[in-house]
């Protein structure tokens, strides 16, 4: 495990680097996956973790928790959801219960598969950070308001949404409880 600490203002920002095993078999492998920066427009912190390369796998599944922001200090509970599950839906079902239910059930929640086309904006960013389920890299946000569109496949493998919104086929605009 790996741990950052950057001191921005008065705010400390923390980077976890978690890496775990899970026993299960997954979707195909991504060709490539990019991880988006939060940034300092959207949120009050703007930190960056070093990817982790203590990744390793077990039983065809492997995968980490990476934290770029976590005002919220919900990193280890999301960690928790993030080795719990067994299927690529349930994982992701549970993935954003749990972040939802961490952050207080306050924010809105995002967690996406980043292997797809999209476009955000999203306001008052209060934690990033990115998990992989099985070579699969999927973006977890928790943040005030704002609109996220899917532009690739929807589905529970691929994308789940907690909070308060209004949903127009694959575009989704995300109000302030």
């Amino acid at each position: 495990m790996k741990i950052g600490r950057t001191l921005l203002g008065s705010t400390l920002a923390l980077a976890l680097t978690v890496p775990f095993a899970a026993s299960a078999s997954a979707a195909s492998e991504p060709e490539s996956s990019t991880v988006p920066q939060v940034s300092p427009s959207t949120s009050k912190l703007n930190s960056e973790a070093a990817p982790s390369s203590s990744n390793f796998k077990a039983a065809g599944v492997e995968g980490s928790l990476n934290v770029d922001v976590d005002v919220l200090g919900i990193a280890d509970r999301i960690n928790e959801a993030v080795k719990s599950e067994q299927n690529r839906p349930g994982w992701v079902k549970n993935v954003m219960e749990t972040t939802f239910y961490a952050s207080g059930q306050k924010y809105n929640v995002m967690v996406f598969n980043l292997n797809q086309e999209y476009d955000y904006q999203f306001n008052d960013v209060q934690f990033y950070g990115s998990a992989v389920y099985d070579g699969i890299t999927y973006g977890i946000w928790v943040f005030k308001d704002g609109s996220f569109d899917n532009k690739g496949d929807g589905g529970w493998i691929n994308w789940a949404f907690r909070g308060w919104f209004d949903r127009t086929d694959n575009h989704v605009d995300f109000h302030t409880p």
